[in-house]
């Protein structure tokens, strides 16, 4: 999974994370980033920000409208994956 893996820096530390899933807002253009951090349960996310056509960084996320988009999104995600799962456990059968 090295391709859909970032170092996001914290507190000086870096820390390594999987993307989970990009958005792209149609409506403001605005992209985000959503992720894990490996080894641990937490999931955040972040707005990525292209000032190039190879790079660009990360933002915070300001709003309370932008957080329940991507958390109704990442809910929507996580129920994919449990039907793949479901998926997978019927077609062994």
């Amino acid at each position: 999974m090295e391709n859909n893996q970032i170092t996001i820096i914290r507190d000086d530390e870096e820390i390594l994370a999987d993307i989970l899933f990009t958005h792209l807002n149609e409506e403001t253009q605005k992209q985000y980033v959503v992720f894990q951090i490996v080894g641990s349960d937490e999931i955040s996310a972040a707005r990525y920000v292209q000032t190039s056509k190879d790079g660009g960084y990360f933002e915070d996320i300001e709003t309370d409208e932008e957080w329940d988009e991507l958390e109704e999104l990442l809910d929507e995600y996580l129920d994919s994956l449990v039907l793949e799962e479901d998926e997978d456990d019927v077609d062994e059968e």
